[in-house]
């Protein structure tokens, strides 16, 4: 018992070394640790009602291309919002921004559980969609806005990491509590409101926002297409895997609770691999990492649908390729915070927003109608299209730019 003790202190102590070598000033690490704490806890809340509400679809008879319609529907929320906040940033604190955002959603979390009309919850996913946009754009423009150079690819390793934590997380609740009644939809609130607590640790830190218009959210787009791209492979990816992954696998012959489990893999992937990603990225050329983590997308998108029925080979590729996936955001975010700063900044985390709700909208509908179409690998064919463009302007961007 004593040596298991001395282990966790040791651990606990190199644990605490590392953030005080990556980020030395105690105020700053502070804020980090907190701003990455209230977004894992959120991200929990987000990672279960995805597949929660599909699977609730699912039992009440409604075909892929509704479930797929449903998914839409926080991403054009944030194609929506998303070039207005910059704008709110600039006369809101931040900190109380990001806490008014996780409140709401809380509340509307609640009355999802309380309310069976599908009407209904197509608009509290679209309300949810907005306050979720405001979180995420505030919070990442705040954690990039105090990250210093030298340690940028690693602190956002660190966010991408917990973030990923708790999407690996979040379907466990579905097999504990069940995808059915109130209960999960109960458990999801009871979870984002936690996410208030690490606000208040970091209730002095508001960086200075302001400055600049909403129209530079779109100007953003044309000075960094490549960013924004890998953004919209992201949204689209995770969108639709999260919304329809689980009806692919059920359609191959998975359980409901294997087909949850998949989500858990996948997550957990994407949380093994960020702290390497962000080491990585504060040690290599950031662009040649960018490209490598969409060959292997694509490579294990390929080979997710050679392998679903056969766990054995699917699951440790499934985890691969989700570590690549969140590897091109982690990557996208530690570029952006290396070339942008200020009101460029959120206007960047804006413009990121926009392309997540393009995308995210059109990833969960593409997918559900490509698998009505061809029942059910239209889906992986969806998931593969993206992926080469991005590759393709990838490398089209990193050859003019060395010309």
């Amino acid at each position: 018992m004593r040596r298991r003790k001395k282990i966790g202190l040791l651990h606990s102590t190199t644990v605490i070394a590392y953030f005080s070598q990556i980020i030395p000033d105690s105020g700053k690490r502070k804020t980090i640790l907190a701003i990455v704490a209230a977004v894992a806890v959120y991200g929990l809340t987000i990672g279960m009602l995805h597949p929660l509400i599909s699977l609730n679809m699912e039992a009440r008879g409604y075909n892929p291309t509704a479930i797929g319609i449903m998914g839409m529907v926080p991403f054009i929320a944030s194609l929506v919002s998303s070039p207005f906040i910059p704008l709110v940033l600039r006369t809101v604190n931040v900190n109380k921004m990001v806490a008014v955002c996780i409140a709401l959603d809380c509340v509307f979390i609640v009355t999802l559980a309380l309310v069976d009309s599908i009407a209904v919850w197509f608009v509290l996913r679209f309300l949810m969609g907005l306050v979720g946009t405001g979180m995420f754009i505030a919070s990442e423009s705040w954690l990039a806005e105090i990250a210093e150079e030298h340690s940028r690819g690693q602190i956002m390793g660190i966010y991408t990491f917990t973030l990923s934590a708790t999407f690996a997380l979040a379907p466990l609740f579905i097999i504990v509590f069940g995808a059915q009644g109130a209960l999960p939809f109960l458990v999801a609130a009871f979870i984002i409101a936690i996410a208030l607590v690490p606000l208040w640790w970091a209730r002095g830190a508001n960086p200075d926002f302001s400055g600049g218009e909403v129209s530079q959210v779109f100007r953003f787009m044309v000075i960094a297409p490549t960013l924004t791209a890998a953004v919209a492979l992201v949204s689209f990816e995770e969108a639709a895997i999260l919304t329809l992954l689980p009806i692919y696998a059920i359609y191959n012959g998975l359980s409901e609770a294997n087909s949850a489990l998949i989500l858990t893999i996948i997550a957990v992937g994407s949380m093994a691999f960020q702290p390497l990603v962000g080491w990585l990225a504060d040690k290599m050329n950031r662009y040649v990492l960018f490209i490598g983590c969409g060959v292997v997308t694509l490579v294990g998108a390929v080979l997710i649908a050679l392998t679903m029925t056969v766990p054995i080979l699917s699951w440790p590729i499934m985890f691969v390729w989700g570590g690549a996936v969140a590897g091109i955001y982690t990557v996208a975010l530690t570029l952006m915070g290396q070339r942008f700063r200020g009101a460029q900044l959120a206007a960047g985390n804006a413009a990121f927003g926009v392309m997540w709700g393009v995308a995210g909208t059109s990833g969960p509908f593409v997918s559900g109608v490509a698998m009505d179409w061809w029942l059910p690998h239209g889906f992986i064919v969806v998931l593969c299209a993206p992926i080469i463009g991005f590759l393709l302007l990838a490398l089209y961007r990193g050859v003019s730019r060395d010309s």
